[in-house]
């Protein structure tokens, strides 16, 4: 919700108010930096990001750990309005221009090929693009730590199993 012209977010009694203003000057560069290089202003409703997954990728990408209210008013505050800001994760009418990851594993290269394919293959594969997390190494154990860690389901690790068999044959 906005509350005083500013976003204010009460979940269940577990009131976040933190604003932008709560950071160093010198955070407040960096994440205007971030919002200016990162986001346009568009017609469309951006799909499959919230402030609250877009709080994680600048997070990522400059280590600034905000809340999903100050990453709201830092959004409000660069002229990007919620689409419904009684929603608790407000989606945007914009553009994220860094919305792959541009991973330089060889694993991540190799299973980009399947990427927009219409089998399990490709949902991994489209999962892994939009994953800034995801490992830059490509060692079947860091891969499978990594996927244990962040509850992969069964049926994605199946997936990742049988795609690392089939790299490894094309690749070694």
């Amino acid at each position: 919700m906005i509350k005083n012209g500013r976003p204010y977010t009460n979940e269940n009694g577990a009131i976040d108010d933190e604003l932008l203003t709560d950071h160093s000057e010198s955070e407040i560069v960096e994440i205007g930096d971030w919002i200016r290089k990162n986001i346009r202003g568009s017609r469309a409703i951006l799909k499959g990001h919230t402030s609250y997954g877009l709080k994680h990728i600048l997070e990522h990408d400059t280590d600034i750990y905000m809340t999903n209210n100050a990453f709201k008013d830092a959004m409000m505050l660069a002229g990007y309005r919620p689409v419904d800001p009684n929603e608790l994760n407000w989606i945007y009418r914009i553009r994220l221009l860094r919305d792959e990851n541009h991973n330089p594993s060889p694993f991540f290269t190799w299973a980009m090929k399947y990427d927009g394919v219409d089998c399990p293959e490709g949902d991994f594969a489209g999962d892994m693009k939009k994953d800034f997390e995801f490992p830059v190494f490509a060692e079947h154990s860091v891969i499978l730590d990594y996927l244990d860690r962040n509850g992969a389901c069964d049926a994605a690790i199946s997936v990742f199993e049988k795609m690392w068999k089939t790299y490894e044959r094309e690749n070694h």
